[in-house]
């Protein structure tokens, strides 16, 4: 009996060993990637090491306690938008890479140059509605053409001109063939935004006048050629 026993618990052993082996082999599956491929993603964490994550992040809420950077654009929920843009939405800020503006809902308005005026100033914000440049330093608005709208008057000699090219040459005729050009030409200056007089110069307007059949003679006239005021400077009444 007590034989009997004794290779019943060896049996016994030996099976469940068997057994054991067999359910470790079926239950175990190899890596599909070599390492370190096929690891799970990095969780966000809460130490001190610096993190990447490639793709979006969401949150109800976000306090930044050091420095931020940004590589693209900002859109703030609202129509404000920060960076290089072209959505005109008032109150967008953007940075054009040589000057700092914002959208003031018809127009973008430089923050740098002089022309931003203090938004306090009821001449500015009445020359904008013109379509016009404020320049703060100078109280004067600059708008397109030569005269001030109702309200306004010209300030001094504050304007903006082209410069103008005049040519008086005239080829006169000795005998069937042309001759020589009598006249003269000239160009005037320009300048913009100044207190400047419009640049004039003389030059000499060529002419012919009879001499004979087939023979003209050159006739001369002293004639001033002016640059063109495309801006006017104006100041409100």
């Amino acid at each position: 009996m007590q034989k009997h026993i004794t290779k019943f618990l060896i049996l016994t052993i030996i099976l469940t060993a068997a057994l054991s082996v067999n359910y470790l082999f079926a239950a175990w599956v190899g890596p599909t990637q070599a390492p370190p491929g096929g690891n799970t993603s990095t969780p966000i964490h809460v130490g001190s090491t610096n993190q990447v994550k490639d793709g979006g992040l969401s949150v109800n809420a976000l306090s930044v306690f050091g420095g931020g950077y940004f590589q693209g654009n900002v859109d703030i929920d609202g129509g404000i938008e920060v960076g290089n843009t072209t959505t005109e939405t008032a109150g967008t800020i953007r940075w054009t890479g040589a000057d700092l503006e914002v959208y003031d809902g018809s127009a973008w308005v430089s923050l740098t140059s002089e022309e931003a005026a203090p938004a306090a100033d009821p001449n500015y914000t009445d020359c904008i509605n013109l379509g016009g440049s404020w320049i703060d330093a100078e109280e004067i608005c600059y708008l397109s053409g030569s005269s001030c709208s109702s309200g306004w008057t010209v300030k001094e000699n504050y304007s903006s001109t082209n410069s103008g090219f005049c040519n008086g040459f005239y080829q006169v005729r000795i005998g069937s063939s042309l001759g020589d050009s009598c006249g003269t030409a000239c160009s005037t200056g320009s300048h913009y935004r100044s207190n400047s007089p419009i640049e004039t110069c003389a030059y000499e307007q060529g002419s012919k006048t009879n001499s004979a059949k087939y023979y003209w003679r050159c006739a001369r006239r002293s004639v001033n050629c002016s640059a063109t005021p495309y801006e006017i400077g104006c100041t409100k009444d």
